[in-house]
């Protein structure tokens, strides 16, 4: 037995401990175990692919999270605002109050991802709230 593909442990310590992007070193980390523990490039990238492809709810998270950083780049929080700013009858406690009734009718329909954090809350939901709250202070 040998104790050479540890060292991804130290990699992933490393990598951490220097502020390194998470991915990026949770990535290296498997090509380092995979390499030191004998499997070849291919086999180690074959074995990403299988794992990427048997988890297909993990590659909604690779579409979703750039389209949502376009959009917060092109304006999409400002817009947000904007029209909350617009509205009369909009204050922070309705506007939670419409957010939670339709995160509850999703989940009632099984649809517990929809307009989770990353999707609806940072972009939208929070600067609509904040827009509602300078609007009525």
């Amino acid at each position: 037995m040998t104790y050479l593909p540890l060292l991804g442990i130290l990699v992933v310590v490393l990598g951490f401990a220097l502020r390194l992007n998470p991915l990026l070193v949770v990535t290296v980390a498997a090509f380092v175990t995979g390499l030191l523990g004998g499997l070849g490039l291919v086999e180690v990238t074959s074995a990403f692919g299988r794992a990427f492809n048997d988890n297909r709810y993990i590659s909604v998270v690779w579409i979703v999270l750039p389209v949502i950083g376009l959009l917060e780049r092109h304006g999409l929080q400002q817009r947000a605002r904007t029209l909350i700013a617009k509205l009369r009858g909009a204050t922070t406690g309705r506007l939670l109050l419409v957010y939670l009734l339709f995160r509850q009718a999703t989940a009632a329909l099984g649809l517990t991802s929809v307009a989770g954090h990353p999707q609806t809350v940072r972009p939208l939901v929070a600067p609509m709230a904040e827009a509602a709250a300078e609007k009525a202070h």
